[in-house]
């Protein structure tokens, strides 16, 4: 898997995303704009294991596609709904090997801040060698923007 920062997951079935539900996710995320993020700030889950996740920098349009995929598909709350707040972040490890976590950061920490283009959303599909990309449905800037 790529590096990434997850909208909705779990999500519909494998064997269940169809065309329809293409069409729908096309249409929830044609209302967002590419937008530019940084990736500067190193921070942790405590859950087991400690999760090393970095935090985008806005994090508002994350969130905002986010509520706009939950709307449209309310039976796939972020992260099964097991979590009152959605905190977008691109992880990093999770271990509980503390070494290993403060190494990660160490060399992390040389190439901070990380600064990227959103410009798609990538669909995977997670199947029995793993994820795959299913589908890139780009952002574009809503007319009259």
């Amino acid at each position: 898997m790529p590096a990434h920062v997850t909208l909705i997951y779990p999500f519909v079935g494998d064997a269940d995303l169809a065309d329809g539900e293409f069409r729908r996710l096309r249409g929830v995320l044609a209302a967002f704009a590419p937008f530019n993020v940084t990736f500067a700030t190193f921070a942790r889950f405590d859950a087991q294991p400690p999760v090393l996740y970095l935090e985008p920098e806005p994090a508002g349009p994350f969130l905002a596609m986010i509520a706009a995929l939950v709307e449209e598909f309310p039976p796939f709350p972020p992260s099964g709904g097991v979590h009152e707040t959605v905190i977008p972040h691109l992880t990093l490890g999770y271990t509980e090997d503390a070494k290993t976590l403060r190494a990660v950061e160490a060399e992390v920490g040389r190439h901070l801040p990380v600064h990227a283009r959103v410009d798609e959303v990538a669909v995977m599909q997670h199947g029995a060698g793993g994820w795959r990309l299913r589908e890139h449905i780009a952002l574009v800037a809503p007319k009259g923007v």
